[in-house]
């Protein structure tokens, strides 16, 4: 089936920023030079927050989650478009699967830590192309998948159980850019598992301090990836 979409990416953190997933190998910094068309990112309110406890060697980072607690207190971050039109199904798999290594799922859409997801614009896409999106995404859920992973505090999950988000088609930071934003037929973005409870801002904070290599937070917030809270937080370091 034809399907002449356009796409792209919700980015929300280190993939707009970071080169390397392991020393020195670039993924991340090769995949956006081959397939993101960063010059026209366009920046948009989501719902994020610093909601994952991740990291390395015993030093715990504060990385984002989207999070539906966050519906009406949204954060700034980016959609990319990819550079090419996708034409059809298997198109669209390998820029998930593209997008799936620079996140490390080495090519899967699910792993025990986040999954990729899907979010159509409803106001543009066809019926029919939804449905061969739906299926492709059925078709790579297994059983690490539990829609209850991704919900917090009573929150409503982030995901369907097809791993679409469950979230409302973007808005822009800047009026002048809907016309642009509403031209996407879907996008693609990973989500990851929150840790529960919800991390408190003196935690975050503690966390932002003792990161001293990657700099996630510092990172994001030299890049204009903010959420809500930042204020708070930065008050508390």
């Amino acid at each position: 089936m034809e399907l002449r979409l356009k796409g792209g990416v919700i980015i929300i953190g280190s993939l707009l920023w970071e080169d390397n997933l392991d020393k020195d190998d670039k993924i991340r910094l090769n995949w956006r030079n081959c397939h993101l068309d960063l010059k026209n990112k366009i920046y948009v309110k989501v719902p994020i927050r610093y909601g994952k406890e991740s990291g390395k060697n015993n030093i715990p980072i504060a990385t984002m989650v989207f999070s539906n607690k966050m519906r009406n207190k949204k954060g700034f971050c980016y959609v990319v478009p990819f550079k090419r039109i996708i034409n059809n199904i298997d198109e669209l798999l390998c820029e998930a699967v593209a997008l799936s290594v620079a996140e490390g799922m080495k090519g899967n859409f699910v792993r025990d830590w986040g999954v990729l997801s899907y979010l159509f614009n409803d106001s543009l896409i066809g019926d029919e192309p939804k449905k061969e999106i739906v299926r492709l995404f059925r078709k790579r859920k297994n059983d690490k998948f539990n829609i209850e992973d991704y919900r917090c505090n009573g929150e409503i999950s982030c995901l369907t159980e097809f791993l679409k988000l469950d979230i409302n088609w973007l808005e822009p930071v800047l009026e002048s850019d809907r016309p642009i934003l509403n031209t996407f037929h879907f996008l693609l973005a990973t989500a990851t598992k929150p840790t529960k409870p919800f991390l408190r801002l003196c935690d975050i904070a503690k966390m932002v301090k003792t990161d001293n290599n990657r700099r996630y937070y510092l990172n994001n917030l030299m890049n204009g990836i903010f959420t809500y809270d930042d204020f708070n937080i930065s008050e508390l370091l």
